[in-house]
């Protein structure tokens, strides 16, 4: 019996057969099964399936002093978990390796043989450490980080796009006066957000005076106390603010409802990620939701395409955000009891 008899006795067309037969993809799971039902009903003897070799995919967690990697709640696991999925969906294994502060020693240690390709969080490698990733000799895709003047396939937030609706939100409720809670750490993201956050006032018209920066830093406790610290050296607001990130506005929140500063009567916040905390925080975060999912996503397609073609060009995604509007936010003057 031939592939044509089984597909009209299955009710399907050829191709769907022949797929199922050569066990490839392009067939529903239950049409799949309907058709070896029907290749086994009739006798019809399936070729062997060739028992293929692992492929695994490693996945490095570099870590320079935590701040913003394991204060973030929920952002980094996010992707990761979204990579292990797809890993998994995909045929591969995921391992993960944690590199505190000590990168070359960690890249050294790596028998790169046993992966067919690597993933790296960079959100807190430094310019000065970009070079140590030439040495790794299987292709490698680095997110959270659009590493500036170095070749490599990047995965990272578009950061000027996604702080320009931010800061645009603000203004389109009537604001015209804004205060920056910066990170008083410097990444490669909060360099740009800052960056992005000045131009954006000054093509919104919106009043920034530099007395309105406010230095936070970026740990929940941290940005509380450091916030406290200028509140209590009395330091006035503007009827708005824009956070490097949620963790950081959520941390001065705090502080300001302590100085009995009503959020958003007095002022409205707005963050950046849309981390966990950020919905059930009082009152709840206005911030930028980032798709992590997608992230980790995106990253494993162009990592499996660096393997399939290593030949080809390095490409450099940049990933948008949707503004989610919540009530630490509202318009100018708008009187909230």
């Amino acid at each position: 019996m031939n592939i044509r008899e089984i597909a009209k006795i299955a009710g399907v067309s050829p191709a769907a057969v022949s797929l199922v037969i050569n066990n490839k993809k392009g067939v529903g799971e239950e049409t799949r099964k309907h058709i070896i039902s029907v290749l086994e009903e009739y006798n019809y003897t399936l070729p062997r399936k060739i028992n293929k070799a692992p492929k695994h995919i490693l996945f490095i967690k570099y870590i320079k002093n935590g701040m913003i990697v394991e204060e973030n709640t929920g952002f980094v696991s996010s992707i990761m978990d979204s990579i292990e999925n797809d890993c998994r969906n995909q045929g591969y294994d995921l391992s993960i390796i944690i590199s505190e502060n000590n990168l070359e020693n960690t890249l050294s240690h790596i028998n790169y043989s046993n992966y067919q390709g690597l993933i790296f969080l960079g959100t807190e490698l430094e310019s000065c450490t970009y070079p140590l990733l030439e040495k790794i000799p299987i292709p490698f895709l680095v997110i959270d980080n659009v590493m500036p003047n170095f070749n490599c396939n990047c995965v990272v937030i578009a950061n000027k796009e996604i702080v320009n609706q931010a800061v645009s939100y603000l203004a389109s409720l009537g604001h015209k006066d804004i205060a920056y809670f910066r990170s008083d750490m410097s990444i490669q993201n909060f360099v740009e957000r800052s960056e992005s956050f000045y131009q954006a006032c000054n093509k919104l018209n919106l009043n920034f005076n530099p007395a309105n920066e406010f230095l936070l830093t970026p740990t929940l406790l941290g940005a509380y106390n450091s916030m406290k610290a200028y509140l209590e050296k009395g330091a006035k607001l503007p009827s708005c603010a824009f956070a490097d990130n949620d963790t950081i506005a959520i941390g001065a929140i705090k502080a300001l409802k302590e100085y009995r500063y009503k959020i958003p009567k007095d002022i409205s916040i707005i963050g950046f990620d849309d981390i966990h905390f950020s919905a059930i925080n009082s009152p709840s975060l206005t911030t930028m939701n980032v798709p992590k999912k997608l992230i980790g996503s995106i990253a494993l397609k162009h990592l499996l395409n660096s393997i399939e073609d290593p030949t080809g060009n390095s490409i450099k995604s940049h990933i948008g955000a949707t503004l989610v509007v919540r009530h630490s936010t509202c318009e100018y003057g708008f009187n909230i009891e």
